[in-house]
């Protein structure tokens, strides 16, 4: 299984990022194939509304986010791992997935694989942001798309550089959510 880890914290060695490797090292011991993808240097417009897709046409960007799209057409498995900015995922993770309309939306494509979310955030419990994560699990993924939704991972109280090193429960558990797909 083709898996695309989509890394959408802009610091690249954060917190996110060190979660999210624990959950592609389950996945690659348990056999597939990932490719990371770093959304903050990636060309990703957002979507217009344009409504081309509708007509069973292809998004009218041909930018780095048609190539995500693309293979998650083609059936490609997501993980999704964002921090929690002022209450929501960040803008790089946001712009990808407004993209995923553009699937929903064509009548010529599906999504057919799994996925997986990754949130982090400083704040020292989970409980702040439970409603917007069962709210984000529904809208896209249980909603609006054919995936087998796996989990969510929330992280809480990670707010420096390598404060994930020390949430040895949470890095266990990504390990175990990739094994999952």
């Amino acid at each position: 299984m083709k898996i695309l880890a989509l890394q959408a914290s802009p610091r690249k060695k954060g917190n996110t990022n060190r979660v999210l490797d624990e959950m592609i090292k389950g996945a690659e011991d348990n056999g597939h194939e990932v490719i990371k993808y770093y959304l903050e240097k990636l060309d990703i417009s957002p979507c217009s509304g344009c409504e081309i897709c509708s007509k069973g046409k292809d998004c009218r960007y041909d930018d780095d986010g048609a190539e995500i799209i693309n293979q998650l057409a083609e059936g490609a498995s997501i993980i999704l791992a964002s921090p929690i900015y002022f209450g929501q995922m960040t803008a790089q993770a946001k712009t990808i997935v407004d993209r995923f309309y553009s699937i929903f939306n064509n009548p010529d494509k599906k999504f057919n694989g799994k996925a997986a979310m990754i949130f982090t955030h400083a704040y020292p419990n989970k409980d702040i942001y439970k409603p917007y994560i069962k709210l984000t699990e529904a809208q896209p993924f249980l909603n609006n798309t054919e995936l087998e939704y796996i989990e969510t991972l929330e992280v809480a109280g990670v707010k420096f550089i390598g404060d994930a090193d020390n949430a040895e429960d949470d890095l266990r558990k990504a390990y175990e959510i990739g094994q999952k797909f």
